[in-house]
C-alpha cells in the first residue's frame, strides 16, 4: 500500500513539474513574440491557458 501511494505521489509530482515547465516555456515564447497558436501547438497547453498566461505576464 505504501509503495503504491509513494509511486502515485511521484507520478503526480512529475506531472506537475511537466505542467510548470510547459507554462515557463510558454511565458518565454510569449515574451519572444511567438503567437498563441504556435505556443499552444508546441507546448501542449490549450489556447485558453496560453491566453491566460499572456494576460498575466510581466514584460
Amino acid at each position: 500500500m505504501r509503495l503504491r501511494a509513494r509511486g502515485e505521489g511521484r507520478a503526480e509530482g512529475r506531472a506537475e513539474g511537466r505542467a510548470e515547465a510547459a507554462q515557463e516555456l510558454a511565458r518565454n515564447l510569449l515574451k519572444a513574440g511567438f503567437s498563441v497558436e504556435f505556443i499552444s501547438e508546441n507546448t501542449g497547453l490549450s489556447k485558453e491557458e496560453v491566453i491566460n498566461l499572456k494576460n498575466n505576464i510581466e514584460y
